[in-house]
């Protein structure tokens, strides 16, 4: 066990030295981007869906027509769709989206239509009564007389996952709404590689295109070029210990995920007790087990893959703190029914909360680089949550002082 423990320190410490190699060269690269600058790098409406969107019409100012919609058609093998008199939604003047679809290229002469639902951190937008991918098919069928074999529906997100049940609706599946997955690391950065292919001669869209390339690899964790990749390799295959301790670490580190999110959720609550909340269903560790996922934590109603902690305060305040298993970063919010009427217009007034039929909520104001996402520990955020000092700074001076604050204004009001 020793030998195994000192092998494996020695190999850490060798790809420490490599991590660090190349992380120097990447500080000497240029660093600035534009959509960076002007967006927060997961809006999904104000930059992502409205870029993509405006390199897809034919009608915008990039003059390259419908070159750049017939590489997205061919990535994505949509074939016999008319691109002579296509609008694609939003435009380069009317930003806003059609009827809330995120983006939408139609084709009003020939009958034809493609849905794309954009996800880059949100859930799917559902409603008790059709859900939200099942509502838009519906729509466009209805209000646009569009046959329902001419209506294409794309889920695009980050890492390629399948939408709820839920926002299926009465269809069931993608496949019967003619529908498929896509990622933003591989159909829409193959795509807007080939899109670059077609503008050499045009700097300032070349150097657009370049630069949103580089915004995805960064959101899709690909930060990695193919020498420090090959250098890895070889770390790992020099010797025989080296691939024990890589074969080790890959074994265990479904164990250190677990334990990471199971001491983040009790450490959690043992701090807001302190500050006076009261946690329901707050688990011992005998209760949870690595197969049951958080059993202990999961919401009541029907069909909920969500999970988290239920809090209340004197009797006056419910809230809760949640991180779905889909798409959601960690983020907290207020039942309605635990305040007065008067209290949801304070609630409203602070500026930052968002609202459905039932609670409002709102994400934690963490920088984009500690955002807590538990599905997937390749990011900073939820990776850092190993280190214990690191845990208990987010638990203590981000998280309980942020819900202080705002519960603090909401009963001083």
């Amino acid at each position: 066990m020793l030998h195994n423990t000192n092998s494996l320190t020695t190999f850490l410490s060798k790809l420490s030295v490599l991590n660090y190699k190349y992380r120097l060269l990447e500080n000497d690269k240029e660093q600035f981007n534009i959509f960076k600058v002007l967006h927060k790098e997961t809006d999904e409406v104000r930059l992502h869906s409205r870029f993509i969107s405006v390199l897809l019409s034919p009608e915008s100012t990039h003059n390259k027509k419908e070159t750049f919609l017939k590489l997205f058609l061919e990535q994505l093998s949509i074939e016999n769709f008319d691109t002579t008199n296509v609008k694609v939604y939003p435009t380069e003047s009317q930003k806003s989206e059609f009827k809330e679809i995120d983006i939408l290229i139609i084709n009003r002469v020939s009958k034809q239509a493609i849905i794309i639902e954009n996800k880059i951190w949100a859930g799917d937008s559902n409603h008790y009564h059709r859900g939200q991918l099942e509502g838009y098919y519906d729509l466009i069928h209805l209000s646009e007389n569009i046959p329902k074999e001419n209506i294409y529906v794309l889920y695009l997100t980050l890492d390629g996952h399948y939408p709820t049940v839920e926002s299926l609706g009465k269809f069931g599946s993608l496949d019967n709404m003619n529908g498929k997955t896509i990622d933003y690391e591989h159909e829409i950065q193959t795509w807007l590689t080939l899109c670059l292919q077609e503008c050499i001669s045009h700097p300032f869209l070349r150097e657009s295109i370049i630069q949103y390339i580089n915004l995805i690899k960064q959101m899709s964790n690909d930060f990695t070029n193919m020498e420090e990749r090959l250098e890895i390799i070889n770390l790992i295959s020099s010797s025989s210990e080296n691939m024990s301790s890589a074969k080790l670490l890959v074994e265990n580190f479904k164990h250190v995920k677990w334990h990471t999110v199971w001491d983040f959720w009790y450490e959690l609550s043992i701090e807001l007790e302190k500050e006076g909340y009261i946690v329901n269903l707050k688990p011992s560790k005998e209760d949870v087990t690595c197969t049951t996922h958080f059993e202990v934590y999961k919401k009541s109603y029907e069909a909920s893959n969500d999970y988290g902690l239920r809090l209340s305060l004197n009797g006056k305040i419910q809230l809760f703190i949640w991180n779905g298993t889909g798409d959601d970063w960690l983020y907290w919010g207020i039942y309605p029914q635990g305040l007065q009427l008067d209290k949801l217009l304070t609630i409203e007034s602070l500026g930052c909360f968002n609202k459905n039929e039932t609670e409002y909520w709102k994400y934690f104001d963490l920088c984009s680089q500690e955002n807590i996402f538990f599905p997937d520990f390749s990011y900073k955020g939820t990776f850092n949550l190993i280190d214990r000092n690191y845990r208990k700074m987010m638990i203590t001076e981000k998280i309980v002082h942020e819900i202080n604050s705002y519960v603090g204004t909401i009963l001083n009001e």
